[in-house]
């Protein structure tokens, strides 16, 4: 049965188990690429740490338990191991049910995650549907790891038939050309050809750098591209790159910056798309000592919208993964979505005063299709926190924002109200 809840005692002997398991060279490997990646380049470590928070929790857990022998009791009431605790629990529940074979399957998706955060990012919004239908009394099953089909989760229960659900995660960069980690390389080169124009600017400067495609593979022309664009931000006007990309250039008052928390990112966002004049595009911002502030971004000519890149996404799956013989739910997570910018575009989506988000329109034209008559709803998940809820217990848990299709012939009512609350796992710790 997949464990619901974790009591902190438990944690040590149960990172143990997992530990012998899956064997911890595979997280402790992966860290350590990290890290050398890091030293390599400062301005990775924040990234790198937040796309592999779990192996880097891991990581963590390992060197405790190397030292001390097991994982002192002040180390497990930590939350910051709680995401890891919890896949830890989860993972070893479905192992501990699973057949050999299985789970040596199971063993092998989970090496893959540790390796590739896409992966794990995937694999953990499985557990966390799993878990919402397991507390919901649903029976739940894996096809995958089974072989017995391509889609994620079999859950049972729900109507007169079982309800397919395939999960797709949705990273920062999707239907983006220049992938965050890119930018934060290309950025480590050209910060040095920067420093002319950052010395003693005491205003703001908005660079935007459009780039035919992508930008280049090679380290040797990377450089090139950082020093020539260097000289042209120095320069201070708009002006073509050798390689064709465009440079806009243009100041703003640097005080707009100031008045947001740092803490609020949806705000930020918001600010830096109206100084720079773009949409929702990756930004690194340099402050200067004399109060100046530089906002570089660069985007491409052929990015494609987030909503049409998901939309393709979503759409395959429909056709190539769900079996269209039975009900099928497609789960989605936005990994660079908080529970609050979630839940107020679904807020506005229930003010008849307002137009429609491009998400719900994007959603009615995606299930009017008769092709996809078999998918009778779509699911949005925001990003996974930890809240308390009460003395010695907290809570992971996620916004939804659901969809439902009863004009399907696969509906049934027993697919109502599946996502009044989506809590992921529970933690409990003793306290005082």
């Amino acid at each position: 049965m997949l464990a619901l809840e974790v009591e902190t005692a438990q944690i040590s002997e149960m990172f143990q188990r997992f530990t012998a398991a899956i064997g911890d060279k595979h997280w402790c490997s992966r860290v350590r690429k990290c890290k050398e990646a890091i030293r390599g380049n400062v301005f990775l470590r924040e990234y790198l740490i937040r796309e592999n928070d779990i192996a880097f929790q891991l990581d963590h857990l390992s060197e405790l338990a190397q030292r001390y022998g097991r994982i002192p009791l002040i180390d497990v009431e930590n939350r910051a191991i709680y995401p890891a605790a919890s896949f830890v629990a989860q993972a070893l529940s479905i192992m501990d049910d699973a057949t050999k074979e299985n789970a040596r399957r199971f063993r092998r998706r989970i090496h893959g995650a540790l390796k590739n955060p896409s992966d794990m990012r995937g694999l953990q919004l499985e557990l966390t549907a799993a878990t919402h239908f397991a507390r919901r009394g649903r029976i739940i099953s894996w096809p995958e790891t089974a072989g017995a089909g391509i889609f994620d989760l079999l859950v049972d229960g729900d109507g007169p038939e079982p309800l397919e659900v395939e999960c797709k995660s949705i990273g920062d960069d999707k239907g983006y050309r220049i992938r965050r980690q890119d930018m934060i390389e290309f950025f480590a080169l050209l910060k040095p050809h920067l420093q002319g124009t950052t010395k003693g600017l005491v205003k703001g400067l908005s660079v935007v750098v459009t780039v035919p495609d992508r930008l280049p593979i090679s380290y040797k022309e990377r450089v090139a591209l950082a020093k020539e664009l260097g000289r042209a931000v120095f320069a201070g006007s708009d002006c073509f790159l050798a390689n064709g990309s465009s440079v806009q250039i243009t100041d703003f008052d640097v005080s707009q910056l100031g008045n947001v928390p740092t803490h609020r990112c949806q705000e930020m966002r918001t600010t830096i798309d109206g100084i720079t004049g773009t949409d929702n595009r990756s930004a690194v911002i340099i402050g200067t000592n004399a109060g100046g502030a530089l906002v570089l971004l660069i985007q491409s000519q052929r990015d494609d919208s987030l909503l049409i890149s998901v939309f393709k996404t979503l759409s395959d799956a429909a056709k190539n993964q769900l079996t269209r013989s039975r009900a099928g739910m497609l789960f989605v997570s936005f990994d660079g979505l908080a529970s609050d910018e979630l839940f107020s575009i679904a807020e506005q989506d229930q003010d008849p005063a307002r137009r429609p988000t491009a998400l719900r329109v994007a959603v009615s034209d995606f299930l009017s299709s008769p092709a996809r008559d078999h998918v009778i709803g779509v699911g949005f998940v925001s990003r996974n926190a930890i809240q308390p809820v009460q003395h010695g217990l907290v809570e992971s848990g996620s916004t939804a924002y659901y969809f439902p299709k009863r004009e399907s012939l696969f509906w049934s009512e027993g697919f109502c109200g599946m996502f009044d609350w989506l809590p992921e796992h529970l933690l409990r710790w003793h306290g005082e």
